[in-house]
């Protein structure tokens, strides 16, 4: 059983003379992908931003029409004319038809700690989702990393312990300090997703090992807390599950990590994907 915890359907253009593609398009890509990459569930998260290259949450939930092979995560608009309408998020919430809220600080240009967050935090407290943050390294270059800078993530762990949050991308290049906020906080999870745009180089491929396992050495139990992920589009699939493997887990962590703390976390009935049922 493998499920990747952090997929988009957006257009973005990493390649040159790369064209849009209909969301319809990505979407079977995607199918495509994992099942020549052996992954049996996504996790979709959708932008914090809709235009012809970024579906809205409202489009991926009709092409997807609870595809048992995904789940969808709402991304939030915080700052400029368009905010998130929460209204209609915790609508979505509580039917059951996403099953978190993705942060995008540093993009959306507000800090992880924000306190105007208080109710987006309190809104994900009462329907028990989690809140999967960006941090660490940001695609866009005007975006301002200082604002997704990890260690901010204690900040709202402390503040909202009922809460459950993921620092994405292990908080790349800070890893050290993503250990510290997993280490300490037992409501705090981490995927390993985006990493590294396009595949993995030999040298950079061992440094990542390296610092992984240093951060496994530090925080102790990995499968606990970390989870598979790749970022595709903006990755390949294929290299993020060989990296998984390079890491030698043991067989639980292993597991742990490629499935299981992802469904209980995003509640993904693994039994419809043939998996075993969960306790």
């Amino acid at each position: 059983m493998l499920i990747d915890c952090h997929v988009h359907l957006n257009n973005y253009y990493t390649q040159e003379g790369e064209t849009a593609r209909p969301t319809e398009e990505n979407v079977q890509r995607l199918f495509d992908t994992m099942a020549a990459s052996g992954v049996d569930h996504s996790v979709v998260l959708t932008s914090y931003k809709v235009n012809v290259d970024r579906p809205s949450v409202e489009h991926v939930l009709e092409i997807l029409a609870k595809d048992p092979r995904t789940t969808v995560i709402e991304g939030l608009r915080w700052r400029g004319e368009s905010r998130s309408d929460l209204f209609h998020m915790e609508e979505r919430i509580r039917d059951g038809l996403v099953k978190g809220i993705k942060l995008y600080p540093g993009y959306d240009k507000y800090p992880i700690n924000d306190p105007s967050l208080e109710s987006v935090f309190r809104l994900a407290g009462k329907y028990d989702v989690p809140v999967m943050i960006h941090c660490g390294d940001t695609f866009a270059r005007d975006a301002k990393v200082r604002m997704a800078h990890p260690l901010l993530v204690d900040d709202i762990a402390v503040d909202y312990p009922n809460v459950r949050f993921v620092i994405c991308h292990l908080g790349n290049p800070w890893f050290q300090d993503t250990a510290e906020v997993l280490y300490k906080n037992d409501n705090v999870y981490a995927d390993m997703s985006g990493l590294i745009l396009g595949d993995f180089t030999y040298e950079f491929e061992r440094y990542l090992v390296t610092r992984v396992k240093d951060m496994i050495a530090y925080m102790g139990e990995p499968g606990r807390q970390l989870m598979y992920g790749s970022d595709w589009p903006l990755v390949e699939m294929g290299p993020y599950v060989k990296f998984l493997d390079t890491l030698e887990f043991d067989d639980e962590s292993w597991e742990n990590i490629a499935w299981r703390t992802a469904a209980t976390l995003f509640r993904i009935d693994v039994s419809e994907l043939g998996g075993e049922r969960l306790a």
